[in-house]
């Protein structure tokens, strides 16, 4: 959604004091200003040593000289008096806070430019300190930006100040006395447990053969039966799991380990369906020194007894309730563990075991962490697992602050989803591993997410788009891999099936385009649409808070923007979602009633009386998604398919079952209000059942946490302003243990409001790509999030409440994109012609630079491409129409893309972002937007150009049967059978070779001859094909 009503989250960075050998820390230069502890990067006292061996280890120390801590324990004290007058100035406290941060990020600002002038880069790279010392105000001390440890902890509780004393800190005249475990140990580090002085002869067997664990039977191992050694952290992966983990998990487990040792905090942010939770286990086991057989289930009494203060680790694993049976089915399967579920009633003799140290791995959900906070943090945990952890993305919920408290400086959180919304969920999430380490929240938003949004725009000029990927690549390259590890789904490609992503228009029925627009006139939604317009009166302001601030006879109109977008939603899924239940309360159904006698003022009286019947839900004049939909599952019924069906909406599901019970499909449900018990059971149900066809499923109860690979077919109903909702739905059949191609169909009607919800989905992508991989994105949408000057097509209030009709926004706005890549991509190529291109060997007389560009964009183009065998690829001896594109065809849609092919970069995009980094800023070519919509090709070279870009269709219907005789098709018909199964990346290719084939016969032509041919030779390289 727009503005504030998105989802705000962010992530934390942290600076790990230790080396891991196997995984060397990046060069830090760069974008390291945001962090806070400069001076544990940049003191002079500061050094590190050779890495020590210990046994046959080595682990890295750093060694720091002005180790001295603090004793004054009772200024860590909470004073019951100070506590009450905090809580009672609280609001006078964040205004304070909010002044302050407002005022050094000026002064930084200011600083920042007076480096500029002086010749030092004050955006990215170096950060020095001021000259000269700010001056603080007399609340500096409480409110200040902190700069070293001590100022740190002043964010912390009282406990975790007075644990912070303890972290590691190493002296450096303490370098021979540590070249011994038990100094190490001695020293703060977090080493595995040891058990040399404990005996365990009494439980193994004559032959030494004991039980291990996990046992699996069926699945062949990944690598030898070994024990795999960490030399960064002094862990040994025990052989018996150790078998069982890929390269990228090994990986993983020693970053987990390391930053446990040194009690750092991190991010695992890996793809979904790459086993982060194995992941998770497999540290675990290593941390607490166990070995993968049946003694692991003595080792914590064994510990006990030694007494107090031998020590050994205690873990809370904080996860959404529907992930608690998993978490614990899995620790059982993998290893001998001893864990106890604070949640339900019996939560406090777990809470009274994990106290007294008789459970070693404590489990929670985080709404029972939430109410129970200040119980559970009597615990000082040794390790917090954050499952699922973007929850607390948005940093003022009340989940996310009560997270901040947590008792334990090693925190580790676990998404395949850190980036949802926006950058700030990067700042969030690491700053919660981490509590402090980073600039504040304003600096992260003007230095990093600021650039990188403004850079993305369509309309971003060149000296935009340089900062953008120079953050990009700095964030991703500099900053990241110190704290956020991240692996993509592509890993285990080999082990996975296909996955083909389809996007469908749905075409509005008539009756629901009436009802639409209707809405869309009401004094409701007018009022909200002409709120940011100048008001009328004179008096310079805008409508919405002036003359039309108020709805007449209702109220301000800021109270029916959300109801308003929630009743287009619902009409652009099914009109009978209007019509009010018997079993709502009176009021809202008087409510309703209004919307839906505003919708369809003519038969709002007759479906009201019977507005419990199963006719309305039937009705396809009444869903365009029902249409479409109906036909797929009988094809898919036939074919012996299971479905998965997904919506965000509660009564469309019940709709539909209620639907479906008057068919011969069988039908498994699941929602929010099932019991998390009830929920296993129906998925079990559906995967071991082979007659059962249908699961209709909540995306927000369902989307996470299941394994459903019994289906190979997705269609998500409705899309959510949220991208991850529907990737996460997708995965419960797309993963490992899927033996069938997987078909996805997210289902959106064209036109409405869900055009701009996906069109946002396809925004935050973007961002979530460009944060994890510095990905060079294509700029599709002119808008900027969070900017009120670049509303653009997909954000503010006008775009949502509008309908675009028959108009598919999406495909115009890709189109667009298409034809001003083509555009830029010819001026470069001309930029970069030499001069003395007519003196070329070769060359012949009239060749212009405006050719000579576009053949050299050409070859570029097809550079690398075996194009001959793509196209002996696309033909097809006996094409045959493919039935699903017949069934959307049947049923009036008229656009779908794969959401793989509209996500990521191109050729063009990347040349672009190329040139821009290499670019001067300081000329006025800096300033230039990169995406000239202004400009033709024809004022692009200052003459007239033989290749336009928008030919009309008696041209492009020409040129297409041109070019199935080109490739030798027999029939136009034929040719455009073999098109429609294309995707659109091979459709591309397919114009690319014809544009530069084409190019090859007029270049042979003089000049006169070929202007009189330019009709043949109009369009784009990047035009869609128009069947006809």
């Amino acid at each position: 959604m727009d503005g504030d009503w998105e989802i705000q989250a962010s992530d934390d960075l942290t600076v790990d004091d230790g080396s891991d050998s196997a995984r060397p820390h990046p060069d830090t230069e760069g974008l390291t200003h945001l962090l806070r502890n400069q001076r544990e990067i940049s003191s002079p006292n500061r050094k590190r040593c050779k890495a020590s061996t210990v046994g046959e280890s080595k682990i890295p120390i750093t060694i720091d000289d002005d180790s001295t801590a603090s004793e004054e324990t009772d200024a860590l004290l909470t004073d019951g008096e100070q506590v009450y007058k905090d809580f009672k100035n609280r609001k006078s406290i964040a205004r304070k806070r909010a002044a302050l941060e407002a005022q050094r990020s000026r002064q930084r600002a200011a600083s920042r430019r007076h480096k500029r002038k002086a010749g030092v880069d004050g955006i990215v790279g170096r950060h020095d300190e001021p000259s000269r010392e700010l001056k603080k105000p007399k609340w500096w001390k409480e409110f200040g930006d902190p700069s070293s440890d001590e100022e740190r902890a002043e964010k912390l509780p009282a406990y975790l100040k007075q644990r912070s004393l303890l972290l590691p800190k190493i002296a450096g005249n303490d370098l021979q006395r540590l070249s011994t475990r038990d100094a190490l140990v001695r020293a703060g580090l977090r080493l595995p447990p040891s058990y040399e002085d404990i005996d365990f002869s009494d439980e193994e067997d004559e032959d030494h053969s004991m039980p291990e664990k996990p046992a699996f039977t069926d699945t062949k191992p990944c690598r030898r039966y070994e024990d795999i050694l960490l030399p960064a952290s002094l862990g040994i992966i025990p052989a018996s799991i150790a078998q069982w983990l890929r390269d990228y998990q090994v990986e993983g487990v020693s970053f987990l380990h390391r930053q446990f040792v040194y009690q750092k905090g991190c991010i695992l942010g890996d793809d979904m369906g790459l086993g982060k939770t194995v992941q998770v286990i497999a540290f675990l086991t290593a941390a607490y020194g166990k070995s993968g057989n049946m003694l692991d289930a003595k080792r914590m009494r064994k510990i006990r007894r030694l007494g107090e203060e031998v020590w050994y680790p205690r873990t809370l694993i904080i996860c959404p309730g529907s992930l608690l049976k998993n978490w614990q089915s899995e620790l059982d399967r993998w290893g001998w563990w001893h864990h106890d579920c604070f949640h339900g009633p019996d939560k406090e003799s777990a809470f009274q075991a994990a106290l007294s140290g008789r459970t070693e791995i404590l489990l929670t959900t985080y709404k029972t962490y939430v109410l129970n906070k200040s119980t559970l943090n009597m615990i000082e945990w040794d390790c917090v697992i954050a499952d699922e952890c973007h929850i607390i993305k948005e940093r003022r919920s009340e989940t996310s602050m009560a997270m901040n408290e947590v008792n334990a400086f090693c925190r580790i959180g676990l998404t395949g989803t850190a980036v949802q919304n926006k950058y700030e969920e990067l700042w969030t999430l690491l700053n919660w591993a981490n509590t402090g380490r980073f600039c504040s929240y304003s600096d992260w938003k003007r230095l990093v997410c600021e650039p990188l949004r403004v850079g993305q725009s369509h309309d971003a000029t060149v000296n935009e788009l340089k900062l953008a990927r120079r953050i990009a690549r700095e964030l991703v390259n500099n900053l990241l891999p110190q704290f956020f590890l991240r692996r993509l789904k592509t890993l285990i490609a080999d082990q996975l099936p296909k996955k083909l992503d389809r996007v469908v228009f749905c075409p509005l029925t008539p009756k629901q385009a009436d009802a639409y627009e209707n809405l869309l006139d009401t004094d409701v939604i007018q009022t909200i649409v002409n709120s940011t317009d100048i008001c009328p009166c004179g008096s310079g302001k805008k409508q919405g808070w002036c003359c039309g601030s108020i709805v007449p006879d209702r109220g301000r109109w800021q109270t029916y923007v959300f109801p308003s977008m929630m009743n287009l939603q619902k009409l652009s899924n099914h009109l009978a979602l209007l019509i009010p239940q018997s079993k709502e309360p009176r009021e809202k159904q008087d409510r309703d009633i209004e919307t839906l006698q505003a919708a369809v003022p003519d038969a709002w009286k007759q479906l009201f009386q019977s507005r419990d019947s199963i006719i309305h839900y039937a009705n396809p004049e009444y869903c365009g998604k029902w249409k479409v939909l109906r036909k797929l599952l009988s094809w898919w019924h036939a074919n012996g398919d299971k479905v998965l069906v997904f919506s965000h909406s509660v009564r469309l599901l019940k709709m539909l079952r209620m639907l479906f019970q008057h068919t011969s499909y069988n039908v498994s449900y699941l929602d929010g209000e099932m019991t998390y018990s009830d929920r296993a059971k129906a998925v079990d149900e559906f995967n071991n059942d082979p007659g059962q066809f249908v699961f209709l499923i909540s995306t927000r109860a369902g989307g996470v946490g299941l394994n459903i690979t019994s289906a190979n077919k997705v269609v998500v109903v409705d899309p959510n302003w949220n991208p991850s909702y529907d990737l996460q739905a997708q995965d419960r059949a797309y993963r490992i243990g899927q033996r069938r191609d997987v078909e996805v169909f997210r289902l959106v009607s064209s036109g409405t409001i869900e055009e701009i919800v996906y069109a946002r989905q396809i925004y935050k992508q973007q961002q979530a790509n460009i944060a994890y991989n510095a990905s060079e994105e294509r700029r599709y949408f002119q808008g900027v999030q969070q900017r009120k000057d670049k509303k653009g097509e997909i954000f503010g209030l006008k775009n949502l409440f509008q309908y675009q009709n028959d108009n598919v926004v999406l495909r115009d706005i890709v189109n667009r994109t298409n034809v001003a890549e083509s555009k830029a991509g010819v001026r470069i190529a001309e930029l970069e012609i030499d001069d003395d291109i007519s003196s070329r060997d070769g060359a012949e007389e009239g060749h212009t630079p405006e050719q000579a560009a576009m053949n050299q964009l050409a070859a570029a183009l097809v550079q690398g491409d075996d194009i001959d065998e793509k196209m002996a690829m696309f033909k097809k001896s006996n094409p045959s129409v493919d039935p699903i594109q017949a069934i959307l065809s049947k049923a009036g849609v008229q656009y779908t893309h794969e959401n793989s092919e509209v996500i990521g970069t191109s050729k063009v995009e990347k040349h672009l972002s190329r040139q821009a980094q290499l670019g001067n800023a300081n000329t006025d070519e800096g300033n230039r937007q990169i995406f000239d919509g202004d400009k033709s090709m024809d004022t692009v070279f200052g003459a007239d150009s033989r290749f336009r870009y928008h030919p009309p269709q008696d041209v492009m219907n020409r040129q297409f049967c041109s070019m199935s005789k080109h490739f030798g098709y027999a029939s136009v018909t034929e040719f455009a059978l073999a098109i429609e199964g294309m995707t659109q990346k091979e459709r591309r290719a397919c114009l690319d070779r014809w544009y530069f084939d084409r190019r090859k016969v007029i270049d042979k032509k003089e000049p006169s001859s070929a202007s009189s041919n330019s009709h043949q030779t109009s369009g784009t390289m990047d035009e869609p094909i128009i069947l006809t």
